[in-house]
């Protein structure tokens, strides 16, 4: 049976601050011309609702006027987004990655491929779009405020408020049964994944944690390992406290041959959750 489920970890905590970020667009801006023809493709292709159809016209503009310019990045872009509706994940990574080879820093995208490889459950791909997003941000972070833009109200754009992170939370977590929780180095000291971890609580999911540590980045190091995130929270249970390291389970990426066996994890977590 597949499992909607949430993954979580050290590569994606900016991830939810960053998703906030909607006054500023981060990746190339590509004009669109009121009235042109591209303006009109891109119109009916968002007001269609048929699949096929949408696909179709996608097709049409991608061979058209999406292929002169910077359109491609349109292009592609509609293609991830079909695909992702579709939950057609591989085709969602194929057109994800040209684009990234056009736009190298739209952020957008490495959400939308975060989002792939979570609903996926494909973990290596999940680490590596997140690395990927946390570089985006923090080329955008260290970025001087735009030509024009005072850099107080620059500052403003990069930084919300945690409520609104909580809610993005809140939102992701809707429809699943399992939570992984993907544990790094410094994964038990950050405060939003100690709030999906109490939210996945209490709305019952099942959960487990992924150490992480010892998987090789793109230089072919590993990190140290980390803390246990479930330790940090507890429950009264029959007259004494348990924590929650005690009732959710571990496991080591590499190993424990995570990539045979995530899905009976998950599984095992979903059953244990009576989900």
């Amino acid at each position: 049976m597949r499992r909607l489920m949430r993954i979580l970890g050290p590569c994606f905590l900016l991830l939810y601050c960053a998703c906030l970020l909607q006054a500023q667009q981060i990746g190339k801006f590509v004009a669109i011309q009121a009235g042109s023809e591209v303006d009109h493709a891109l119109t009916e292709i968002n007001a269609t609702a048929d699949a096929a159809q949408k696909l179709a016209l996608i097709d049409k503009f991608a061979a058209g006027p999406g292929n002169e310019d910077d359109y491609p990045i349109l292009a592609d872009g509609l293609y991830v987004d079909y695909y992702l509706a579709q939950k057609n994940y591989d085709k969602a990574f194929q057109y994800g990655d040209k684009l990234f080879a056009l736009d190298p820093d739209n952020f957008q995208n490495a959400l939308n491929m975060i989002r792939a490889a979570s609903e996926k459950g494909d973990a290596d791909r999940l680490i590596s779009y997140g690395e990927k997003a946390q570089g985006i941000l923090k080329r955008y972070k260290d970025a001087p405020a735009p030509a024009g833009m005072d850099a107080a109200a620059w500052e403003e754009v990069q930084r919300k408020g945690p409520g609104a992170v909580e809610k993005w939370i809140d939102d992701q977590l809707t429809g699943t049964s399992v939570t992984v929780v993907l544990i790094g180095a410094e994964t038990s000291t950050r405060p939003y994944v100690g709030y999906e971890i109490k939210q996945s609580y209490t709305k019952g999911n099942g959960m487990l944690g992924i150490y992480i540590h010892n998987m090789k980045d793109v230089n072919s190091r590993t990190d140290t390992k980390g803390n246990n995130p479930f330790a940090n929270w507890q429950i009264e249970q029959g007259g004494r406290k348990v924590l929650f390291s005690e009732m959710y389970p571990t496991y080591d990426w590499v190993s424990g041959d995570g990539r045979s066996n995530m899905g009976a994890w998950i599984e095992a977590a979903a059953k244990k959750a009576g989900r």
